[in-house]
């Protein structure tokens, strides 16, 4: 592996750090914030059809802040790629013998991926097997409507988001900005126009229309807004 972290170390100036075993990688990734995996398969050679690595990164997929982090997965397993795209949403892969010009396009991207950036807040979400990202300053709001949840954005006038309820998507943005008007909705105050707390209505700007207030927010959007009558 000495060779592979040599050709990484000429993609980006990053700190490597490297781990024999799963154990060893799955302390540091909670001591540390990482922000690529490359793994691995096949963690434990001596043992018959072992496939450790799907395991760890599974692993990791259950930790919030890894939920979206890029893997790369270093096999010979061509059977194990349905799996890793479908259920791991990893990033790519790297196939024995190592081809040195894929390794550094794989890496390199995988870096510039949206889950690197620390400093805009995202909606992270898979869909159709794919990860996509919505940047939260464009989201207008986002509601659930027959247990599916929709997200309407300045990019994207409706988009259905599978595999998330509407209370993982307000703990995932984690903004006092977007506030929940009702049981199945949630705004962003950035494109509230006007709020009729008397008929229980928010007026959004850019032809967005307007959103019901739930009776019981109604008390809450009112002093929210520090609305008097």
């Amino acid at each position: 592996m000495e060779w592979l972290k040599s050709i990484v170390e000429t993609c980006a100036h990053v700190e490597i750090l490297t781990a024999d075993n799963a154990a060893s990688a799955y302390k540091i990734a909670l001591d540390l914030t990482i922000d690529l995996f490359l793994v691995d398969i096949v963690l434990e050679p001596d043992i018959m059809r072992d496939s450790s690595g799907l395991k760890f990164v599974a692993d990791m997929r259950q930790i919030s802040k890894y939920g979206f982090t890029p893997v790369i997965f270093i096999t010979s397993l061509e059977d194990s790629k349905l799996y890793t795209y479908e259920e791991l949403h990893c990033y790519g892969y790297i196939e024995k013998p190592f081809d040195e010009d894929r390794v550094r396009r794989l890496v390199t991207g995988s870096l510039k991926f949206p889950g690197s950036d620390r400093g805009r807040k995202m909606l992270y979400f898979r869909k159709d097997g794919i990860i996509l990202a919505a940047d939260r300053e464009v989201i207008v709001y986002a509601e659930m409507v027959n247990q599916q949840l929709y997200l309407h954005t300045m990019e994207e006038r409706s988009m259905h988001v599978p595999y998330m309820t509407l209370k993982q998507m307000i703990e995932q943005l984690d903004s006092p900005d977007i506030i929940q008007c009702s049981r199945n909705t949630i705004v962003n105050v950035a494109y509230i126009v006007n709020v009729d707390i008397p008929n229980r209505l928010i007026e959004l700007k850019h032809g967005f229309g307007r959103l019901e207030i739930g009776l019981a927010y109604k008390r809450y959007i009112k002093e929210y807004f520090k609305i008097c009558n």
